[in-house]
């Protein structure tokens, strides 16, 4: 198997549009917004996406590590594709716990829907319950067209 044939990049190259526009979306839900230049600011949604994209590429190769198959979102696995949308959704709760919280690194603004029972922004939780079965979804569809 050539190195285009691999599932990460396929998979990564449909998650930076949708990651970059959640990020751009999501912007006016934290006080970065507010407080710091434009260049910071094109700079945090950078950084944001690519951490993004490195939560999905783990959470990718975690669920390929418990199917040992590299190509396990074909088998339309309910187990699987769930997995993978809590083991995001997992990382994120954690993420915003600390550094909203602990470690203070961000922010959120008064227009941020909160999720009462974790005390985290609803926005970040739903871009990981949201994102990985449309990406899943776009995945099958990629296959299939690539394989006939």
């Amino acid at each position: 198997m050539n190195w285009r044939q691999q599932p990460e990049l396929p998979l990564l190259a449909l998650a930076l549009p949708l990651e970059t526009l959640w990020e751009i979306v999501q912007l006016p839900l934290y006080s970065v917004w507010r407080e710091h230049t434009w260049g910071y600011i094109l700079y945090g949604v950078a950084h944001c996406t690519i951490g993004d994209l490195l939560i999905l590429l783990a959470c990718f190769e975690l669920v390929a590590l418990l199917n040992r198959d590299r190509r396990w979102y074909c088998t339309h696995s309910t187990f699987n594709a769930v997995f993978f949308t809590l083991a995001g959704a997992t990382y994120t709760t954690y993420s915003e716990i600390v550094n909203t919280g602990l470690a203070g690194s961000w922010d959120y603004t008064e227009f941020m829907p909160m999720v009462p029972a974790l005390n985290i922004g609803g926005a970040p939780l739903l871009q990981w319950i949201v994102i990985p079965p449309v990406l899943l979804w776009l995945m099958r569809r990629t296959t299939a067209k690539t394989s006939t």
